[in-house]
């Protein structure tokens, strides 16, 4: 499914789907898996359900401490 498409599903300007891809790509891959029909391992599966089910504050929480933790380990590389 193009991006198009996945903008009109879930109520966003097709800019906000490049903006999450540009700038919060763990997000944007979540959504555009969903819509592709990707398969995923059942952690993942798993963390995608736990991930819905956040309110707005705790999933930008999250996905930031996400984020500090990868950029942590390439820091120590």
């Amino acid at each position: 499914m193009e991006k198009k498409e996945i903008s009109k599903i879930i109520g966003k300007d097709i800019s906000t789907l490049y903006n999450w891809e540009k700038k919060n790509p763990i997000l944007y891959k979540i959504i555009y898996d969903h819509f592709n029909k990707k398969d995923f391992d059942e952690d993942t599966k798993e963390l995608i359900e736990l991930f819905k089910n956040l309110n707005e504050l705790e999933k930008e929480f999250y996905l930031s401490d996400i984020k500090a933790r990868v950029l942590k380990k390439k820091l120590e590389k």
